[in-house]
């Protein structure tokens, strides 16, 4: 499980910026968001440009050099804070993987150019990389005592080269860094279904229905949102079956060229919840874009329902403030390079009665990171 995320000098995060993922509360509802003291479903508020999608992004970052999977690349004058004068971003992920706590910390130029990185195993530092002058120390990693580490391209993770070279245990620090990693998931609600991390490559989103035998169920899921349609495969001119919709008189249109622009997000969401069962982390910016207020409460809940996965969703929507759906040590407010829960920002106990979307509207939270 991640723990605490920090980021310094990347995009919109000029400063350090620490994201904590741990919580000492005590609410004796909504359990299952915590899990022995480390957040499993957070809930992320703040006001336009105030760095949700940068946090979003800076959080699949590691993907780019410690797994090959889906990237999305950002221009290099864009990648470092343009107001710091600092030639490097800094990110360091604190993992709890049973008793043992993981930090992998590393420094980029670019979004593929690697300045160090840095491995510690409960505090104890494991591994360490500078791709300036190639000086390491790889001592405790006994399986990559053979391994040449000279010259390794800045490209190249010493994280990921280690683990694709040797045969690591999996009990491995960097098995468990690396399993996470590959697991992460990072997806938006836009037309060409932009994602990172956790696979390869492209897929309509009527093949990914109809190879999985889903056409169905799919219409049933729709169906329960209030959405209905008869949808069946056919092929299309080009021979390829296609996602549609048939009406009373026979005829059969692609569903794509009919579906309004919140059915298409469900139709989104719908694909990638197919996997969700095989993530480790799920990071969804702005989820409820075009969605409904009740339609975003559904989803978020079926979100929540998948116990195996961490989720940080980013949203505006004030409806899904409230103790049924999140916590108050679950619930945070992004502003001005800062990230606190609820809980962080009040002297006030808040209880389970009371209602977290009035007290935010009266300005409850407003005087930020007020210390409890």
């Amino acid at each position: 499980m991640l723990i605490k995320f920090e980021v310094e000098n990347y995009a919109g995060f000029k400063e350090r910026f620490s994201f904590d993922l741990t919580s000492a509360k005590r609410y004796n509802y909504n359990q299952y968001m915590v899990n022995k003291k480390t957040i499993m479903k957070s809930l992320v508020y703040g006001p336009n440009a105030s760095g949700k999608t940068s946090l979003c992004m800076a959080l699949l970052d590691i993907t780019y050099h410690v797994v090959d999977k889906e990237k999305f690349f950002i221009s290099n004058d864009l990648y470092l804070n343009v107001g710091n004068n600092a030639n490097k971003a800094t990110f360091i992920y604190t993992f709890k993987f049973g008793n043992d706590v993981v930090k992998y910390e590393y420094a980029k130029s670019t979004q593929t150019t690697l300045i160090y990185e840095r491995l510690f195993l409960n505090g104890d530092l494991i591994l360490e990389y500078n791709f300036y002058d190639y000086a390491h120390n790889i001592n405790k990693i006994l399986e990559a005592a053979t391994l040449n580490l000279n010259n390794l391209p800045q490209q190249i993770s010493v994280i990921k080269y280690i683990y694709n070279n040797t045969i690591l245990p999996e009990k491995s620090p960097i098995s468990k860094l690396v399993d996470y990693v590959s697991r992460m998931l990072l997806f938006k609600n836009v037309g060409n279904n932009m994602y990172i991390g956790f696979s390869n490559g492209s897929e309509s989103l009527s093949s990914i229905i109809i190879r999985n035998n889903k056409v169905d169920d799919f219409k049933q899921f729709l169906t329960k949102q209030g959405i209905h349609y008869n949808l069946v495969s056919y092929t299309g001119v080009n021979g390829i079956q296609n996602l549609g919709v048939q009406f009373d008189n026979g005829k059969i249109t692609s569903f794509d060229k009919i579906a309004s622009s919140g059915t298409k997000t469900i139709w989104l969401f719908y694909c990638w919840m197919l996997q969700f069962s095989n993530l480790s982390l799920l990071v969804y910016d702005e989820f409820d874009t075009y969605l409904h207020y009740s339609t975003a409460q559904a989803v978020l809940s079926i979100i929540n329902g998948f116990s195996n996965m961490q989720t940080v969703v980013t949203t505006h929507n004030l409806t899904l403030m409230n103790n049924l759906t999140t916590r108050p040590d679950c619930c945070f407010i992004l502003d001005n390079n800062k990230i606190k829960s609820l809980c962080q920002l009040t002297k006030k106990e808040i209880r389970e009665k009371n209602n977290l979307q009035k007290m935010y509207i009266d300005g409850e939270f407003s005087n930020y990171f007020v210390e409890k």
